[in-house]
């Protein structure tokens, strides 16, 4: 099972959430394929970090920020389908960036590589009897 959620939080608080989601350890039961019984073992809990941040600053900062996260309203397309954008939106209380906004020196520099976004929901692991591995298993 996958649980996809939000953070929000000061940043120390988050951090020890987090500290404490990833020390967790759940029953799994599975199905000895050589035995036929049901056995039971702990797996730790897999936290795989899907955020969403909130960014404060003052508000005549828009451009130094959008130009420091290398945004450009005008040019950046969504990653979401604007149906989905929108849903967000409404969600946080946001607004789309204004495409207007004067462009912004660039001074300050972020290493950024390696950021995705995605969907947020559940979705069950499907189960199998995997033969190599001896069980009848979720396939976490």
């Amino acid at each position: 099972m996958h649980l996809y959620f939000l953070t929000r939080g000061v940043k120390h608080a988050r951090d020890l959430f987090i500290s404490q989601m990833q020390s967790q350890f759940f029953p799994w039961k599975r199905k000895n394929l050589k035995t036929n019984k049901e056995e039971i073992t702990f797996v730790q809990g897999a936290l795989r970090p899907v955020e969403l941040w909130e960014y404060v600053f003052p508000e005549e900062a828009l451009p130094d920020v959008l130009a420091m996260m290398n945004i450009d309203p005008k040019r950046n397309q969504p990653i979401f389908d604007k149906a989905r954008l929108k849903i967000l939106q409404k969600s946080l209380g946001a607004k789309p960036i204004p495409k207007n906004l004067p462009k912004a020196e660039i001074k300050r520099i972020l290493i950024s590589k390696g950021v995705s976004s995605h969907p947020i929901g559940i979705k069950k692991d499907r189960r199998a009897k995997v033969p190599e591995w001896g069980f009848e298993q979720e396939m976490l």
